[in-house]
């Protein structure tokens, strides 16, 4: 698929920022909607309508919250209002969600309340760490994979969740330490934002503090914007886009929203791309001699890993230790000791589980690990 050439750009930054480890991802209320959540017009329709008011008129939706609370005199009512339209919703996880699970992502933020992100996390084997609330920045989950910061809450707590106008208001208060994490990420990674039209007030807070101390040294961050067909909605579209430049966040332009689909796709195979499975079992090498076969996939993944390619083995018979031996080779002329910059090890299981055929459970083990890489060379199979 051809792209055009800012959309090109981003991609090629983004892989390059996930090699790194610098990609983060915020999702908002977009990403959610087409699962079957409303978005903040269809959630607060029967606030507006019990206050006599037009929700189509209303364009600032925490003082809309906001008023509600204040007529009634306690948020309760809202509260339910919340949990019955989340736990009503299909929450089954999207594609892009899968897609975002999959990439080697170690942090995600989300002003969503669902819990689409830390459910596709968990569906491709990962372990997500949320933070709900800010007690929860004090403690970190053991071997976890992923954190998920859920900066305005989460159904499972609603009334705590950001979203009348005092709420907004408030939010350097009781919610300081969000804030000053999420500022601390913005600075030093490349965030992708999905779903968001950045009429959040929290967030455009958050993003000028930062763009006065970065001044003109800010780094790219980058979101999806569709485009309109109506020509004044469009010019409109545009000097929002200049000035969010001011800010470091560059638009990447799409016709239709399925085409964020495509392109985080371009962008797992582009990543995986730089990874290369090795597969091979061989209890002789014949035709060839032993020390031969041993120089030559020694040699073959120590260049792969000098190319920065990252290897992934099942640490086959008579395969998989030439090539550890020769991607350590390269980390020793490199003088970097961290191996999981180079090399995926996952040997295959050799306790067969009760009533479970060894073929059947292999199959399953390359399943699971075979799409960690995008490219395979076979070698020397005869076991």
């Amino acid at each position: 698929m051809k792209f055009s050439p800012e959309t090109e750009a981003f991609i090629q930054q983004y892989v390059r920022d996930l090699k790194e480890g610098n990609a983060i991802v915020f999702a908002g209320a977009g990403l959610s909607v087409e699962q079957g959540f409303f978005d903040w017009k269809r959630l607060l329709a029967p606030i507006a309508h019990q206050l006599h008011l037009d929700i189509e008129d209303e364009h600032d939706l925490s003082a809309l919250a906001q008023f509600f609370v204040d007529t009634k005199g306690s948020r309760g009512e809202i509260n339910q209002i919340i949990r019955d339209r989340y736990s009503s919703a299909d929450i089954k996880v999207s594609e892009k969600h899968k897609i975002l699970a999959r990439l080697p992502i170690e942090i995600y933020w989300t002003t969503n309340y669902d819990e689409l992100l830390e459910k596709a996390l968990r569906e491709v084997g990962k372990t997500p760490d949320v933070k709900i609330s800010q007690h929860n920045l004090f403690v970190n989950l053991p071997r976890r994979d992923a954190v998920v910061y859920k900066m305005h809450g989460d159904i499972s707590l609603a009334h705590d969740t950001v979203l009348t106008k005092h709420e907004y208001e408030d939010y350097n208060k009781k919610r300081e330490l969000f804030s000053n994490a999420f500022k601390s990420d913005f600075v030093s990674k490349t965030f992708l934002f999905i779903g968001f039209s950045f009429t959040d007030p929290n967030l455009e807070y958050l993003i000028s503090r930062i763009r006065i101390i970065a001044e003109e040294n800010s780094k790219p961050d980058y979101y999806f914007i569709k485009r309109n067909e109506h020509p004044k909605k469009q010019n409109r579209d545009n000097i929002r886009a200049n000035s969010l430049r001011k800010y470091g966040l560059n638009p990447i332009w799409i016709d239709s929203y399925d085409e964020i689909e495509d392109i985080l796709k371009e962008v797992e195979i582009r990543y995986l791309r730089n990874s290369v499975f090795i597969s091979g079992s061989a209890a002789i090498y014949d035709p060839y001699s032993t020390p031969n076969a041993e120089t030559f996939l020694h040699t073959l993944s120590k260049r792969l890993s000098q190319e920065n390619y990252k290897i992934v083995t099942g640490f086959g018979l008579g395969v998989g230790s030439a090539i550890i031996n020769g991607v350590l080779d390269n980390m020793e002329e490199k003088r970097n000791k961290n191996i999981d910059h180079y090399i995926v090890m996952r040997p295959f299981p050799q306790i067969i589980p009760p009533k479970k055929d060894i073929q059947e459970l292999w199959r399953e083990y390359r399943e699971r690990f075979i799409p960690l890489a995008g490219i395979a060379v076979f070698v020397f199979g005869n076991k």
